[in-house]
């Protein structure tokens, strides 16, 4: 059967059947619809600039074609960065050698007097290159397994300590100034702070100064690696860059990699780096195509050109939100928002409660993702009583009306479901002492006179009675990916747990902590966690603000 709708399929001739396989990297650009989704902010510059790499051939598989991000920064020597101030940038319309003027002119005035007296070397501004292995183990010289790279690639020692890569201001001086450096940065620098520390204590030399090489010397304005990295992000997606990013793609992906263009923009490299420039079939002699292939491998490589027109600019923030509101507002066009435009939203009252106040509501999602056989949602909530209420509903779509079934249970007292402990007397009833699951399972409650973090089912079966702190715990939070949370108490600590799931239920907690925090004098008020980021973020009555790894 499946053979036959396959012959079915393929005797139309489908107008969009291609192999993946046999289309150029320019072409998987063209349809991949991703160019769109930048401009109209619908992906992030980090994202978009990953996806260009990965199609033009760049990879981390690859030291000599690993994937290349820009300079983004000129400041490194401020005790405060300003990201609303566009002095603080580089300029994303030049080559990194050409940012400095009077490099520049003496770039320009080599190219244009040099000739090769074989002519066989086409004119050139940079003998360099921006992305090369020694450059990538230059950078990540503090992990393996780069570290034992970069000491093979220096015949069995660290290169000379004034050469490494020691500090930020060191390099961007070296980068900026000296015209034999023009290296660009990797992803690393805008997700991974771990590579600039020297975790394993390397001996890494001693520079003339007398300072002994260790961990990367940071900007003034960035305390650690993760600051660093969650400013240097943050910059990377800062409204200049956004403005500005497309000319820095038109240099290393686009129509200014090659041609006139390349030329007026002072952007041409040694020719041996060009994809197609060498035929290496065509060279007999073995030793000659040793020679090249290790030139090819060792001097860098310009990615496969994707563009041969000036990119687009993006739309700023003003302008993409326009014009998904114009998007949504067409009839019948969905999309996939919550809401499909200003004027279509509809409130619906529902009571759910004669006298108690809600102080959680809590909204569960169904395994269900088909659109023929939509299943009702959760709604759990609870009062400033401790009574659960389990409603289903199902939002208005195109095939169905808004429905929402009221738990009888919460309206009749004598079939209430109530929580099954006694609150802290003197604790506030609130949010912040309740969690429920993604899927509405498990309902987590805080608070008690026991010290204990309890479980629930949605029907208010008690499962579990954890205690762990030593005084009242006042405030829990579930983190994003549903399957941890962090707890804080009156003890001073905090505690992150985790939640077991089977097929995707959630079952029940850990019998446990993972790990138990501490740096509070005071009861922690406040409590935030991002297992995927390895944070966890406490506060307490005194105003003081903890980050811990979330992660033991």
């Amino acid at each position: 059967t499946r053979n036959l709708v396959y012959r079915a399929i393929m005797s139309f001739k489908p107008a969009n059947l291609y192999y993946g396989a046999v289309r150029s990297p320019a072409e998987l650009l063209q349809t991949s619809g991703l160019v769109k989704k930048w401009v109209r902010r619908e992906i992030s510059n980090f994202d978009y600039l990953i996806q260009l790499n990965t199609i033009a051939g760049r990879t981390y598989n690859d030291l000599s074609q690993y994937p290349v991000f820009p300079w983004i920064l000129t400041d490194y020597t401020s005790a405060e960065l300003d990201l609303n101030n566009p002095d603080v940038y580089r300029d994303l319309t030049k080559p990194i050698g050409a940012l400095n003027e009077a490099r520049a002119k003496e770039i320009k005035e080599r190219y244009d007097l040099f000739v090769d007296p074989s002519g066989s070397i086409p004119k050139f501004h940079y003998g360099t290159h921006y992305s090369t292995a020694a450059g990538v183990l230059h950078y990540l010289v503090r992990m393996e397994p780069f570290t034992s790279l970069h000491i093979k690639l220096q015949s069995g020692r660290f290169d000379v300590a004034d050469r490494q890569f020691h500090s930020f201001g060191a390099t961007w001086n070296s980068v900026y100034n000296n015209g034999s450096d023009v290296k660009e940065l990797i992803p690393e620098f805008f997700y991974l702070p771990e590579f600039l520390t020297n975790c394993n204590n390397y001996d890494l030399g001693t520079l003339h100064s007398g300072l002994r090489i260790h961990d990367i010397v940071l900007p003034a304005w960035a305390s650690s690696p993760e600051d660093f990295i969650h400013k240097h992000r943050a910059a990377l997606e800062s409204d200049y860059v956004s403005e500005n990013l497309h000319h820095w793609i038109d240099l290393i992906f686009g129509y200014k990699q090659r041609g006139t263009a390349a030329e007026e923009a002072l952007n041409v490299f040694f020719h041996c780096t060009y994809e197609g420039a060498i035929d290496l079939d065509a060279i007999t002699d073995p030793t000659e195509r040793e020679y090249t292939e290790g030139m090819i491998n060792n001097f860098g490589q310009i990615p496969t050109q994707l563009l041969t027109e000036p990119h687009p600019k993006r739309m700023n923030c003003d302008e993409a939100r326009e014009l998904r509101m114009r998007h949504s507002a067409i009839p019948g066009n969905l999309g996939n928002s919550v809401f499909t435009g200003s004027g279509q939203l509809k409130a619906h009252a529902v009571k759910l409660h004669n006298e108690e106040s809600l102080v959680y509501v809590k909204i569960g999602h169904s395994q269900s993702t088909s659109m023929i056989n939509l299943q009702h949602d959760s709604l759990i909530t609870i009062s400033n009583q401790g009574v659960i209420g389990e409603h289903q509903w199902l939002p208005q779509s195109r095939s169905k009306s808004f429905t929402f079934n009221v738990d009888a249970t919460v309206t009749k007292s004598n079939h209430r479901r109530c929580l099954a402990a006694p609150f802290a007397p003197d604790l506030e009833i609130g949010p912040h002492i309740f969690a429920v699951t993604h899927d509405a399972k498990l309902v987590i409650t805080a608070g008690h006179w026991d010290f204990s973090i309890r479980v629930f089912t949605a029907k208010a079966k008690l499962l579990q009675r954890l205690t762990y702190h030593n005084d009242t715990v006042t405030c829990i939070n579930l983190d994003r990916d549903g399957h941890h949370f962090i707890s804080g108490s009156r003890d001073l600590t905090c505690m992150v747990w985790s939640i077991n799931h089977h097929s995707g239920t959630a079952q029940n907690v850990s019998s446990k902590p993972l790990q138990v925090l501490y740096g509070h004098d005071s009861q922690v008020t406040c409590v935030v966690m991002s297992w995927e980021l390895d944070i966890a973020v406490s506060g307490d009555q005194k105003t003081k603000i903890e980050r811990k790894n979330a992660i033991a």
